[in-house]
């Protein structure tokens, strides 16, 4: 399902057709709420219309944004016009390690950033892949479908970042305009901002994403699981914070570039926030 409007379902086909659906009885009972990203099986009523019979059985879904089968995350991030924030960057990263979501960076507006400003982001792109983009210049814009692959990818960022400049020109301003899902398919429910549109060899959807950046409450491996680079550190204690403890293998990892000094100070924000009875 590529879209929801008003209850009403749009069903993209395996063969491109979008059909404006309606649900069957025992679909409502057995699945209350559908999303957008559902595999559904449906069946042709009328030209361009259809009856949802069923919906498979999702995979990762989330709730904000409301999305269902959700495989990546595609993080827009820029340092110039205007400069984004590397903590908010680093909480929506965080956020898809815990959610089990590939996070890709797009550090975009790559034409208003000079060459040797792009260093800055190199504590990120040693950890995950980057890609820098333009829609002006065209940089690093056919990357991106070759990055993303199969299934169904967040699309999100701060305001100013470009994103909906940077989506009409991935999936064409004409495909802005589209709709939902069918069996074997995915698809999305547009719950007014929430759609998905076809991309390379899977969808990407046009929502703002993780519209809640406070961090949950979690363990403090948890917490440690979110940053990649903290893995394989052999620390003395099993239960060791990274706060420097004795045995701490962090300040060697630090000095020797494995974690950088600002994703450590975001790691000792949050882990201030969201790891409860601390002490």
């Amino acid at each position: 399902m590529v879209r929801l409007e008003a209850n009403r379902p749009t069903v993209r086909t395996d063969e491109g057709q979008e059909l404006l659906c309606h649900l069957a009885g025992k679909v409502r009972l057995a699945v209350g709420r559908i999303r957008v990203g559902d595999r559904v099986e449906c069946r042709l009523t009328d030209p361009g219309q259809g009856v949802v019979l069923a919906v498979e059985t999702r995979g990762l879904t989330l709730e904000r944004p409301p999305v269902a089968n959700v495989g990546g995350l595609v993080v827009v991030f820029t340092l110039a016009e205007p400069a984004g924030s590397f903590e908010l960057l680093d909480r929506r990263l965080i956020l898809a390690e815990l959610y089990g979501l590939k996070a890709l960076l797009l550090a975009h507006k790559a034409d208003r950033v000079a060459s040797e400003e792009r260093a800055r982001l190199d504590p990120w792109a040693r950890v995950y892949p980057l890609i820098w983009t333009s829609v002006k210049s065209g940089e690093g814009m056919a990357e991106v479908p070759r990055r993303l692959g199969a299934g169904i990818h967040v699309l999100t960022g701060e305001s100013g970042a470009g994103k909906s400049s940077l989506l009409a020109a991935l999936v064409g301003s004409a495909g802005l305009a589209t709709g939902v899902l069918t069996r074997g398919q995915r698809g999305r429910q547009t719950t007014r901002t929430v759609s998905l549109h076809p991309f390379g060899e899977g969808y990407l959807s046009d929502t703002p994403g993780f519209s809640r950046l406070h961090l949950p409450p979690m363990t403090a491996e948890e917490l440690g699981w979110g940053f990649p680079e903290f893995r394989d550190l052999r620390c003395r204690f099993r239960d060791c914070l990274h706060r420097e403890e004795p045995g701490c293998a962090l300040p060697a990892a630090r000095d020797a570039g494995v974690v950088s000094p600002i994703r450590y100070r975001h790691y000792r924000v949050f882990l201030e926030e969201a790891v409860p009875g601390r002490p």
